[in-house]
């Protein structure tokens, strides 16, 4: 028994399908199969029901789980702690969120009054930010909607509009508010699926009784701004994405028909014992999405009507 194939036991398990694990893991699934296959071997008890490729943990797998993931804690704290006796007093935080422009100058404000701590920051949709999650690669990310798996706790943000994003001189602008439906038929520009959002929004068009007519596919939601910006198309926005700045070329409607929301969580590894950082950190990122959302409400206020047109900035 080898670390190595604890690490392919840990992967299966949390996976349970052969096939997943072995692309995640970068191998060929026969040589994970027969890694697993030894691994029982040398145990002397299966660690899996199976059912062709897709497997289960029994009983006796579920306990192993148990005491491997303790094995590879306890090795990341000696990591840390032979880094702190070589001199390299800083703690390493490893994050990963979904695009919110104004997340690099929150990390910024929380490292000037934390300079012993480094990041490790990965950007991606929802479902690679769980597989990170998942792997144990990363402490803590912001996603929507939120990270339901064993092992993992998490706590609501806030919760924000979906609204349409229109090219100055649409049809639309200067409407205000508007019902889905009367999008059915306009060319959209949206993000690559296995994003959050786009799940959401394919779900609120559903609601409003199309299908919507997806002309340009992207991973990144600035460049779905500037397409929007262009004319190419109109475009699903989500509302801190334009909370302080502007943008005069574009615009964005309030949806009234039906409901467009989402809602950020914050989600991360339990854990028998958190670094302070850590804590710090997380803290620190739920008092910030509680200032937006004060900031939101007091925007809100600022206006007569309740629902308002808002320009956006080039993000």
């Amino acid at each position: 028994m080898d670390l190595l194939q604890l690490k392919y036991f840990q992967t299966v398990a949390r996976r349970e399908h052969i096939t997943q694990a072995a692309k995640e893991l970068n191998i060929a699934q026969p040589s994970l199969s027969q890694t697993i296959a030894r691994l029982e071997e040398d145990l002397g008890v299966t660690l899996f029901y199976r059912h062709g490729r897709n497997i289960r943990l029994n009983e006796s797998g579920k306990v192993f789980l148990e005491h491997v993931d303790r094995v590879f804690m306890e090795l990341e704290k000696g990591k840390e702690e032979a880094r702190k006796l070589a001199g390299k007093q800083h703690e390493v935080l490893s994050i990963a969120a979904i695009h919110l422009p104004f997340l690099p100058q929150a990390i910024a404000s929380f490292v000037a009054k934390q300079p012993g701590v480094h990041f490790r920051f990965h950007q991606g949709c929802y479902l690679s930010m769980k597989k990170l999650l998942e792997a144990r690669e990363i402490d803590l990310c912001i996603s929507a909607p939120q990270i339901d798996i064993p092992s993992v706790s998490s706590v609501v943000l806030l919760t924000e509009e979906i609204r349409l994003l229109v090219p100055k001189g649409h049809r639309l602008a200067g409407r205000g508010q508007v019902r889905l439906a009367e999008v059915a038929n306009e060319p959209f520009i949206s993000l690559k699926e296995g994003f959050g959002l786009r799940e959401a929004t394919d779900e609120f068009c559903q609601k409003a009784g199309f299908s919507p007519n997806i002309i340009f596919e992207v991973e990144e939601p600035r460049l779905m701004q500037t397409l929007v910006r262009s004319g190419v198309g109109i475009s699903f926005i989500p509302e801190l994405f334009g909370l302080h700045e502007t943008d005069s070329e574009t615009e964005s409607l309030t949806i009234s028909d039906p409901a467009c929301t989402r809602t950020l969580s914050l989600s991360w590894l339990n854990r028998t014992e958190q670094s302070p950082a850590f804590e710090r950190f997380r803290l620190f990122l739920i008092h910030y999405f509680n200032d937006l959302q004060q900031q939101k409400l007091e925007k809100l206020k600022s206006h007569n009507l309740p629902k308002v047109i808002h320009r956006f900035r080039t993000i």
